[in-house]
């Protein structure tokens, strides 16, 4: 049986995805006969396939997420984000790329010793960072200044 779901404003599914990406912001409640405090969420990607909920529900994540207008590379929003991918996954490398289970974190070799430049498209922040910027292309000066957490 499908079910009626809405779309939110609070985020869910967000994490290092770039600024301004409706996940930050929406995702979709669930179970709506309930109290508010005991409702299910789930991400906007994830109801755009659920088989739990109506086609409508679907469809207005679907909207939602096709509606993003992603910022420019260039802008400094997401020039900090870059920063904060690449600190996140520093030395984190998937050397079977054609394998998508290659890039889940359980599945990455990690070794800081390799230069993340020479193995750019192996890098796992480089490959998460194409997934919306295809046109990304690290630099040097990008790799020593990633950072994670609370800028240096």
């Amino acid at each position: 049986m499908q079910e009626k779901g809405r779309i939110i404003p609070e985020g869910m599914g967000g994490f290092l995805r770039p600024p301004t990406h409706p996940m930050l912001t929406k995702s979709v409640q669930t179970d709506l006969r309930r109290k508010p405090e005991n409702r299910t969420c789930m991400s906007l990607e994830y109801a755009v396939d659920s088989p739990m909920l109506d086609p409508a529900t679907r469809a207005a994540a679907r909207t939602v997420l096709a509606a993003w207008q992603k910022p420019a590379l260039d802008s400094p929003a997401v020039q900090e984000w870059i920063l904060q991918v690449l600190g996140y996954f520093r030395g984190c490398f998937n050397f079977n790329p054609e394998k998508e289970t290659g890039w889940h974190a359980g599945n990455l070799t990690i070794d800081s010793a390799l230069d993340p430049l020479e193995h750019a498209d192996f890098h796992a922040g480089v490959h998460l960072i194409r997934r919306y910027y295809p046109e990304y292309q690290p630099t040097v000066e990008q790799f020593q200044q990633a950072y994670w957490g609370t800028k240096p």
